[in-house]
């Protein structure tokens, strides 16, 4: 994204310094990862192989770092007043960044194998077909066919999800590889990060309990306890509209626009807490 602002260009650069070391890790990875035996790969990466559980955790953390500085990114070209500056197709093309960095996130959880990500494996697929007329194709598409197992899934995680953000990045970035302070400042930030919090594998099966996706998807999840599947897509579609149409309006409209973003987070929280009430009653 083309902006004036030395802040949106810094923001724009650390997205894309985020998105490769989220590539460089996920290739050392590939190596150690079989889809047929997903869950085994996870666990041997964590109990057998010297410092991959850091890469597995780097890799995780520097995803994260691409999907905040890319949200952080796009408000400040709303806050900074810079929105009125930029093209609609770029701003367009920006936006879809936030839901193909969470599909690449998404499609990582998935490849743990264990329980959790098998539920929410089920839970997609069925939002997925919940779409008329395209669902079961797009289900297809994505997940592959039904008992297909992982590997349709890793090919989009490693292929698909990782070209498309890089081609969108350039713009955030405005060249094609990071510059040496941001591929720097996101090494060091997903290493630090990585060495605090590691990424245990998830758990093998659901042992009586609730089993939560991944956090970012928790108030999906909280949703789907009121309101109908379709709700899954219907209301993401509607947010991501929401955002793109913001360069389209001025004043009261954005304004009005951004409240109507503002009431979906919050009952995005809502729901995100409803769901953690009831895991533990």
């Amino acid at each position: 994204m083309r902006e004036r602002a030395e802040g949106g260009h810094r923001w724009g650069a650390l997205s894309l310094g985020f998105l490769a070391v989220t590539v460089v890790s996920g290739v050392g990875l590939v190596p150690l990862y079989r889809p047929e035996e997903a869950l085994a790969s996870v666990e041997a990466i964590h109990a057998g192989l010297p410092w991959a559980w850091m890469v597995r955790a780097v890799h995780a953390f520097a995803a994260l770092g691409f999907l905040l500085s890319t949200l952080i990114h796009l408000g400040d070209a709303v806050r900074r007043g810079g929105l009125d500056r930029v093209p609609p197709g770029v701003w367009w093309r920006s936006t879809l960044l936030l839901p193909i960095a969470i599909a690449g996130m998404l499609t990582g959880f998935l490849l743990r194998g264990d329980a959790e990500a098998l539920a929410a494996m089920a839970i997609g697929r069925g939002v997925l077909e919940s779409v008329p007329g395209i669902g079961e194709g797009l289900a297809t598409l994505l997940l592959g066919p039904a008992g297909a197992g992982f590997g349709p899934v890793a090919l989009h995680h490693a292929g698909t999800f990782t070209v498309l953000p890089w081609l969108l990045s350039i713009e955030h970035g405005r060249r094609a590889w990071p510059d040496a302070r941001s591929w720097v400042t996101a090494l060091l930030g997903s290493v630090t990060i990585a060495g605090l919090v590691p990424v245990p594998p998830g758990p093998a099966d659901a042992a009586g309990g609730l089993l939560l996706g991944p956090w970012y998807l928790l108030g999906l999840q909280g949703m789907l306890l009121d309101l109908p599947v379709a709700s899954a897509w219907i209301v993401p579609l509607a947010v991501l509209l929401g955002i793109g149409a913001l360069v389209h309006v001025r004043g009261r409209g954005r304004s009005a626009v951004l409240a109507g973003l503002g009431c979906v987070a919050a009952a995005w929280i809502g729901w995100t807490v409803r769901l953690l009430v009831a895991g533990v009653g």
